[in-house]
């Protein structure tokens, strides 16, 4: 009877031993994991921020096709595309120096690349035939969701693409600008089984001319 008390005993004190054990092993994997989602969603969107703030429109470049926002869902979710002409890469220059224009294209990926939150780079732009070359870049894993959105001055609007006069018709007061003047940016990170967090921010673009700067430069 003893033995058996003992080894009763024993088995209530390993098992709450265990069951201790498992609850902070679980406990710690699911902070590392809510630490890396949030991780994540810092840096990647502090990195688009930085590099949406440097798109320009190239002087010799036909307006509206160097600045394209798409405004796209799949399965359910926004799945956005932005495609530009900028003076920052941060992925390119950890490699390469001496470029000052890239082409950048943001997409999430579909099919065996669900999740990957990608990114199409080439160290010039192509005058010819725009966002067609470049290095596919993966930027983060477990991306559910991307949209931008697009501020032109009064209101901001789910994509973007400047459209000027038809031919033949007389050039009114533009109702936009060429590029927008800030763009919104929203990802869902998480687990397909999970509920994803969103992470949000707005990049401004310095080089997009506000109306001061066009009449002064009418004036000129």
């Amino acid at each position: 009877m003893e033995v058996l008390l003992a080894i009763t005993i024993g088995a209530v004190i390993l098992a709450t031993v265990y069951g201790s054990y498992h609850m902070v092993v679980k406990t710690t994997a699911n902070y590392n994991r809510v630490s890396d989602i949030y991780q994540i969603g810092r840096i990647v969107l502090d990195t688009m921020a930085r590099e949406i703030g440097g798109a320009y429109q190239p002087i010799f470049a036909e307006k509206g096709e160097m600045f394209l926002g798409e405004d796209e869902w799949y399965a359910g979710r926004e799945s956005d595309t932005l495609k530009m002409v900028t003076t920052t890469s941060l992925q390119w220059s950890e490699e390469e120096v001496g470029y000052d224009s890239y082409e950048i294209s943001y997409y999430l990926g579909a099919g065996e690349q669900d999740g990957l939150l990608l990114m199409k780079v080439s160290p010039y732009f192509n005058l010819e035939e725009p966002f067609e070359e470049g290095k596919e870049v993966v930027l983060a894993e477990n991306v559910r969701a991307l949209d931008f959105k697009y501020f032109d001055g009064m209101e901001w609007v789910e994509s973007w693409r400047w459209e000027g006069p038809e031919e033949g018709e007389e050039e009114m007061e533009e109702e936009k600008p060429v590029l927008p003047y800030g763009v919104r940016i929203a990802l869902e990170v998480g687990l397909p089984e999970e509920d994803p967090v969103r992470f949000n921010t707005t990049a401004f673009l310095p080089m997009t001319p506000r109306p001061e700067e066009e009449e002064e430069e009418e004036a000129e």
